[in-house]
């Protein structure tokens, strides 16, 4: 029983310093986000992507596209993911990561978060 129950506690001590040394990385994805700006403002899109589960921290800079539109905003997005809540779930990957982004396109006046490839970090 006690052998087992040794076995037992040191997996779960793995398991624990695991998730500890994975949800210190943090991750960074960096993209174009337009908003629309007759639907809601750019604080309170910003403020309705930092209450995306897992989001820490975004950053914006702006950008003037080629032919901008009144009614729009235009933003270069970094956004910080702490991957600790997904990781309570099981693993943090890519595909969460994919969630996130598709989660920030549905939020009302968001006409298009996309974000660049080569700038998300896996692990900042």
């Amino acid at each position: 029983m006690i052998p087992k129950l040794k076995k037992i506690i040191k997996e779960e001590i793995r398991k624990i310093l695991h998730e500890v040394e994975a949800a210190s990385e943090l991750y960074k994805i960096q993209g174009l986000l337009v908003t629309n700006t007759n639907l809601k403002t750019q604080s309170q899109v910003f403020s309705d992507i930092r209450s995306i589960t897992g989001v820490t921290t975004i950053s914006a800079k702006e950008y003037n596209p080629r032919e901008p539109r009144p009614d729009r905003a235009y933003n270069i997005l970094t956004v910080k993911i702490d991957p600790y809540p997904y990781l309570q779930k099981g693993e943090f990957d890519k595909e969460d990561i994919a969630k996130i982004i598709e989660k920030i396109n549905q939020i009302q006046g968001v006409r298009k978060f996309k974000a660049i490839p080569e700038l998300v970090d896996v692990g900042v």
